[in-house]
């Protein structure tokens, strides 16, 4: 017997396909049979996506199921691409089509006279030859090199701002077949099962670019598996576009004034703004705060809200009392995900196109029993090409083949 899906104060909208949608691939890495449920379940989750975004792109993403590390219920590696600060400020200017871009757009992180971001990272283990990270202190780094003056974005959301020439996949999404998986959420999520429609939906969410360059920087600290590393991080794209919003109030005073900062340091109490960091955003599943990291942070990957709270446990359930949206690290037994206003606005703001239904409604949500119905996406007749993943070079790249990896953990 299947229980009852958790409710959310929020309103849930009928599904409404815009005039112009995404289209998103999906080719069989192995492990997704042509008509089994994990193929349909990845069907359900992409085809959500490319009716929710309205961008005229198309976005390829190899999928496969087979037996993944411990806890671990899907992960994703995000092909990326070194791109311009400058660059992608003026493209997310050209495509603000909502109100909530009008805000993003108008406030924008100022950049120098050469183009860099002024923001806080860690710190280094070498101070004097600026090498390795120390995440015990935090520094302001505007020196305009790499990590200030480019970007490190997924190819997908490079397509959604304007950038064409990409060939191969975007993405690589694996789940994980230790674990039972509900394919069927309309009933409610089972016992002892996780929400696979739910959990496709994150993974392909990170594909489209929530992810954060603060788990490069956590990567590299003293618990991270970079840790050690000689790497002066200021010589790399680190931060992603998402990582323009990504604000604290500056707690170490690093910088004259109260206003708030931007922040890609390890830690901390980082958030999402659109209106330049004096506020979080704040819609109908709460204040969009973000985690701070997997190794030196609060035990949870940067690309990602932060987690739930599990406070209600009946049996073999695991269930939230505070969610404040799909991208968050972790999904319970009997959970039954959805896509809040919260998650729709980080992909607003970062370039994607969102149709009627889901643009500026502040109490949107989109549950995985909706989701379950959407037009399934299109699998790819061919076999996938490997995904490249080589490091980044277009005048200096990006770090090491641990970071390119979003993962969602079990509660």
């Amino acid at each position: 017997m299947k229980t009852s899906a958790l409710a959310l104060a929020t309103t849930v909208l009928a599904l409404a396909t815009p005039l112009s949608a995404a289209t998103i691939v999906l080719h069989n890495a192995g492990g997704v049979a042509a008509g089994s449920a994990v193929a349909n379940g990845f069907a359900a989750a992409a085809g959500f996506w490319a009716s929710v975004l309205t961008d005229n792109v198309t976005i390829n993403i190899d999928v496969g199921y087979a037996a993944l590390a411990t806890g671990v219920l899907g992960q994703t590696g995000t092909n990326l691409v070194a791109v311009n600060t400058a660059n992608v400020e003026s493209l997310l200017r050209l495509d603000a089509t909502s109100a909530l871009d009008a805000k993003a757009v108008a406030n924008l992180p100022k950049l120098s006279a050469a183009g860099g971001l002024s923001v806080i990272t860690s710190g280094y283990a070498n101070t004097v030859a600026k090498t390795g990270v120390n995440t015990a202190i935090k520094v302001y780094d505007t020196d305009n090199s790499a990590n200030n003056t480019s970007l490190a974005i997924t190819t997908a959301n490079a397509k959604a701002l304007g950038y064409t020439g990409f060939s191969g996949a975007d993405a690589s999404i694996t789940f994980s077949s230790k674990f039972s998986f509900d394919f069927n959420p309309v009933d409610g999520i089972a016992a002892n099962s996780y929400d696979f429609i739910g959990i496709a939906t994150h993974e392909i969410g990170h594909a489209l670019g929530f992810i954060s360059g603060v788990d490069t920087y956590d990567s590299f600290g003293a618990k991270g598996p970079g840790a050690g590393s000689s790497l002066n991080l200021n010589d790399y794209a680190i931060g992603s576009v998402l990582d323009l919003f990504r604000y604290a109030k500056d707690p170490t005073n690093l910088v004259a004034g109260t206003a708030p900062v931007l922040d890609w340091s390890v830690g901390g109490t980082p958030y999402f703004s659109v209106d330049g960091g004096k506020t979080a955003l704040t819609l109908g599943t709460g204040s969009a705060a973000f985690s701070t990291g997997a190794y030196n942070g609060n035990g949870r990957q940067a690309s990602h809200w932060v987690d739930n709270k599990y406070t209600s446990v009946a049996g073999s359930c695991q269930l939230p009392s505070v969610s404040r949206g799909l991208m968050d690290p972790t999904a319970g037994k009997c959970e039954a995900l959805s896509v809040s206003a919260i998650d729709l606005a980080a992909f607003d703001a970062i370039g994607w196109n969102l149709g009627p239904s889901a643009i500026d409604q502040p109490t949107v949500r989109f549950t995985t029993a909706q989701i379950s119905g959407y037009k399934p996406a299109t699998f790819g007749s061919f076999v996938p090409e490997p995904a490249s993943w080589a490091l980044l070079i277009t005048g200096f790249g990006l770090t090491g083949a641990a970071l390119r990896r979003r993962r969602l953990l079990a509660a």
